[in-house]
């Protein structure tokens, strides 16, 4: 959910500075963009999402979704096959989880139930930073005219190309394209067909009934969570000897530690600076398939003489990179040469 709001909020942003006419600052921007966004008060449309590799699909997946502001959503799965029956309906602060191949409902009761938010002025600033902005019409898509804008990352930003397609009447989000930047080859595609808005959809669609003869769990976020500990009792859990950095940046301090796997071989270090946080990830080499890049081709960096790679989306700087067995990936809002610093004092 947070990740389709954040795609929203991107497009609601680039289609207002694409049709500025006069200089706005970056309040005066955000301040629209949330007053169009709070104007929605439910959304229904089926979804499809698909990913590519080489120029051929690689996976595809169908939905059909309602979603009643602020806290109310509802997903039903008919691809792909493995996922096909399975329901997802939150309803306030509970969750629930319809798994059809196991016949199992997960209830989970969530610790928050507020609306999603995010930092307004510093995601316009970003993007703005970031990218080339450019207008590229308007389109009719699926019935509904569109406006279409192009994001394009500047020279020397890593970033990948992006397409999308604004209703014009509502500012919400009908498709989405990620291209990679350097070849243009589409990776993945996302489509909202037969979209409504602020139809009045009633809450009892968000209301779950239990399948009868399934199975029902109680799980919690907390549960799904590693317990959070000191960087001692992480050394005593983990089956390898975590490394940690003898640099930080100015205010920031260790904060928590974060054990992960059946065989403890990953581990999650946390360093805060006031709201800012700085994250380390350890874990042993081709312990977890490691995923590609969805942004391009990294920028590639040199780390005590290892290869490594930078990668930058919406304000968070991420280096990954191996040494002696051992996978390390290091993210948060401090610049390229400070991530290297810290990398490099890691022993």
């Amino acid at each position: 959910m947070k990740k389709q709001i954040a795609a929203v909020l991107l497009v609601l942003v680039v289609v207002l500075i694409a049709g500025c006419t006069e200089q706005m600052s970056a309040d005066q921007i955000a301040a629209r963009m949330k007053a169009q966004y709070e104007s929605i008060e439910d959304f229904s449309a089926t979804m499809v999402a698909t990913s590519s590799f080489g120029g051929e699909t690689t996976a595809s997946t169908r939905a059909k979704i309602m979603i009643k502001m602020p806290d109310k959503t509802r997903f039903e799965y008919s691809e792909p096959a493995e996922l096909a029956g399975m329901v997802m309906v939150r309803n306030g602060s509970t969750m629930w989880t319809y798994e059809p191949a196991k016949n199992q409902v997960t209830k989970m009761v969530l610790t928050e139930d507020e609306p999603f938010e995010m930092d307004y002025v510093e995601f316009v600033r970003d993007l703005m930073d970031k990218n080339d902005i450019s207008y590229k019409g308007t389109e009719n898509l699926d019935g509904r005219s569109t406006y279409v804008i192009e994001a394009t990352p500047r020279e020397g930003v890593v970033g990948f190309k992006t397409r999308v397609w604004v209703d014009r009447e509502n500012w919400m989000l009908l498709g989405m394209e990620m291209y990679d930047k350097d070849d243009d080859n589409l990776i993945s595609k996302i489509e909202y067909r037969d979209a409504t808005f602020n139809t009045g959809i009633p809450d009892s669609e968000f209301i779950f009934e239990v399948p009868e003869g399934a199975r029902v769990v109680e799980r919690s976020l907390e549960d799904m969570m590693p317990e959070k500990m000191t960087l001692e009792e992480a050394r005593a859990n983990l089956s390898f000897d975590v490394k940690t950095p003898s640099y930080l940046p100015d205010g920031y301090e260790f904060d928590y530690a974060m054990v992960f796997g059946e065989e403890r071989n990953r581990v999650s270090l946390g360093y805060s600076n006031g709201s800012e946080r700085l994250h380390l990830g350890e874990c042993v080499s081709d312990a977890v398939d490691q995923p590609e890049s969805m942004m391009g081709e990294p920028e590639v960096v040199s780390i005590n003489g290892n290869d490594g790679e930078f990668m930058s989306m919406f304000g968070i700087n991420t280096l990954r990179w191996s040494a002696d067995g051992i996978d390390y990936s290091l993210s948060g809002a401090i610049e390229k040469d400070e991530l290297v610093n810290v990398a490099e004092s890691i022993q």
